[in-house]
């Protein structure tokens, strides 16, 4: 299982246009086949902050992911929203309880 987290902060004034093309990206990646869970969360108290959790099956699922048609299209237009990279972060799992 591939698990990461992907930071991102939209520039002032592209909140609302940044979180409508992070939803499309979100509808893109549930026809995924390898995409197990794709979560888009709303930083509270701060304005234009999102963060994703992401898990895929594997590295090939992850790897299809990134290189889909619809994932190049949205880091695009997201470079044009965001203020500044977007941060990803791989995680590894070293315990839990279950959902």
């Amino acid at each position: 299982m591939i698990t990461l987290t992907a930071k991102v902060q939209a520039a002032e004034g592209k909140e609302q246009e940044l979180e409508a093309v992070l939803r499309e990206l979100v509808k893109g990646t549930a026809t995924e086949e390898g995409a197990v869970e794709y979560r888009l969360h709303r930083v509270i108290g701060t304005p234009g902050a999102f963060r994703f959790v992401e898990k895929f099956k594997d590295q090939a699922a992850f790897d299809f992911h990134s290189n889909s048609a619809h994932y190049k299209a949205a880091v695009e237009k997201i470079g044009k929203l965001a203020a500044g990279e977007s941060e990803l972060e791989m995680l590894e799992l070293i315990d839990s309880i279950p959902e």
